[in-house]
């Protein structure tokens, strides 16, 4: 390729080096906030043919979106604003993909200097808006021509390398003078470009950072027969990668350890996971069988059972070693020995193999797993007598009905804890937002991982969080792949039927449940989706098969009695505390 010299002003030029390098760096998707001040940075994406392009008019569901889309490509996905509080309603995205380590580059308009804290429109303070939350931030000044083009390229490859490299968001903020619009004639430029000759004729990023992740395990094989040869527990977390859950699957196998896997992990309901995990640490029995283990080797955190979580973090244990390819911590009981800073499948083989299971780790193994069915048995029959929609139901039975091939998103608060406690059978891939584990921007992250997946997806969200992302429901209006929002409205914050305030009921409804009486019928019908609400289990299964074979997004809200999810689960944990 042959970078053009003419553009209509440095801004123009700024602009279309800064969105040149981050798709030389392998950004392929920008998503776009109309905006004036921006302008200079959307019109070069346009005319920019390697950037697919993306538009919302709401800040906050594009930036989640870009997240979702970044979740399910794997790659940085770049997002652009115009100056003021356009920027700031990115913040609960940047936080999100901060948390959940995923790479979002988040370009910002800005005004010059001298329009800042002086009473100048749509200013604000925006440099250090984000605060510690992306991995690099880089503040540009002005374009100006006595700073040569080569600072401004390898100003974006090393932020770039300190974020985004290592799964963090990176905020690059752009100051532009007027004029921001072409003033119908273009500059010629070659002079200033002269020194990027080589660069202007090449495909390649200015700088190269070629960071080796694959660093080498110094632990010696007598350490590592060591730490394998004894009565320990794999614990899975949130995994991305396939072949990396399949590794941990494997180790567990050779290992002859019980896998605990997290529904995030893709491993939920594998033949090598023990199921109900959640469900089997809220018994005497599981507890006391699981407390025999004196180590932990765990992939992957944000673990959705608290239950789970409190194991971890709780145990005394002799070895805890957790692997996988970032040094952001993982360890919420602060008892971590060791960390394998390495890809998770390397790491899984290095272990494979060096244990000798003995007689007695089986049949403690055997026990878990037998109880495990028992906890299953007792909370299938639950269920088994009504055909009536609950939500402990849903959560047991839902991923068998999923369209076949069909991806997963869900919703934080009761949705993904349902799931997480009451399914046994396997699903897809699966997306959610647990780094923040916040309600804000599940339907436009659900849309991104949608558009990146290119396959049949199914949100599951609570009404709170379709009502508190409304906006969203146009990038669901816009995709093209089967997408099914299934809606459970149990009218209100369901999950705050759990908290402990019975002595005061009516405070817990007014200032927590805050139930609502809304549907999502006249929303669905105002983004021109279509809507169904089913009766029954055998509707509900016909529908989502139906959804699941036709193109676009369509909504299905399954209505609940509000506290029942809360009754259903106490029930289930009532009747496991009693097993033995």
């Amino acid at each position: 390729m042959t970078f053009p010299t003419r553009h209509p002003s440095l801004n123009f030029l700024w602009s279309a080096l800064i969105l040149e390098e981050l798709s030389r760096l392998g950004v392929e998707h920008a998503c776009i906030a109309p905006g004036s001040r921006s302008a200079p940075l959307t019109l070069m994406a346009a005319e920019h043919q390697k950037l697919e392009k993306h538009v919302h008019f709401d800040e906050r569901g594009l930036g989640f979106f870009a997240l979702g889309l970044a979740k399910s490509t794997r790659k940085p996905v770049a997002v652009i604003t115009t100056s003021g509080t356009a920027v700031a309603n990115l913040y609960p995205a940047v936080i999100e993909a901060r948390q959940s380590g995923v790479p979002l580059i988040i370009l910002t308009a800005d005004r010059p200097p001298e329009l800042i804290d002086c009473g100048a429109n749509q200013a604000i303070e925006q440099q250090d808006i984000y605060a510690g939350y992306p991995g690099a931030t880089l503040k540009l000044p002005t374009p100006d021509e006595n700073i040569p083009p080569s600072w401004l390229l390898t100003s974006i490859d090393q932020a770039f390398a300190r974020s985004c490299m290592q799964g963090l968001p990176m905020h690059v903020n752009c100051m532009f003078r007027e004029p921001l619009y072409p003033q119908g004639r273009e500059f010629d430029f070659s002079g200033y470009l002269s020194r990027l000759s080589l660069w202007c004729s090449a495909h390649a990023p200015h700088t190269v950072y070629d960071a080796q992740l694959n660093v080498s395990i110094e632990k010696s094989p007598v350490e590592w027969s060591e730490f394998a040869n004894g009565k320990g527990v794999i614990i899975a977390g949130r995994i991305e990668e396939r072949e990396s859950a399949e590794a941990v699957a494997e180790l567990a196998r050779q290992l002859g350890w019980p896998l605990l896997a997290d529904l995030q992990s893709q491993l939920h309901g594998h033949p090598d996971a023990i199921p109900h995990a959640d469900l089997l640490l809220a018994g005497k029995a599981g507890k006391f069988l699981l407390s025999q283990a004196d180590r932990i080797f765990q992939v992957g955190g944000h673990l959705v059972s608290k239950r789970l979580d409190k194991f971890v973090s709780a145990g005394e244990w002799q070895h805890y070693w957790m692997a996988g390819q970032e040094f952001r911590r993982m360890d919420t009981g602060h008892s971590q020995t060791y960390r394998l800073v390495a890809p998770v499948a390397d790491c899984c083989r290095m272990l494979a193999g060096r244990s000798c299971v003995t007689d007695s780790e089986m049949a403690w193994k055997k026990q878990i797993e037998q109880l495990s069915q028992s906890v299953h048995s007792q909370v299938t029959e639950l269920d088994s007598e009504t055909g009536s929609l609950t939500e402990r139901w849903l959560g047991a039975n839902l991923t068998q009905m999923l369209p076949e091939g069909s991806s997963l998103f869900l919703g934080n608060s009761l949705p993904i804890r349902l799931l997480d406690m009451f399914s046994l059978f396997p699903t897809g891939q699966v997306y959610t937002n647990r780094g923040a584990s916040g309600i804000d921007g599940l339907m436009a992250t659900a849309a991104g991982c949608a558009l990146g997946e290119k396959n049949v997806m199914v949100a599951v969200i609570g009404d709170l969080s379709f009502l508190h992302d409304l906006n969203s429901l146009q990038l669901l209006r816009q995709l093209k792949t089967p997408f099914v929002l299934l809606v459970i409205n149990n009218d209100g914050g369901g999950i705050f039927n759990m908290l402990p305030v019975e002595d005061r009921p009516e405070a817990a409804q007014e200032y927590f449940v805050t139930p609502h009486g809304l549907n999502a019928s006249q929303a669905a019908a105002m983004f021109g989706l279509c809507y169904h609400q089913p009766a029954n289990r055998h509707e509900l299964e016909s529908l989502l098969k139906q959804a699941g074979q036709q193109s676009g997004a369509s909504v299905i809200e399954v209505t609940t009695r509000p506290g029942q999810a809360a009754e259903q689960i106490k029930q289930a944990v009532s009747l496991l505390e009693m097993l033995s």
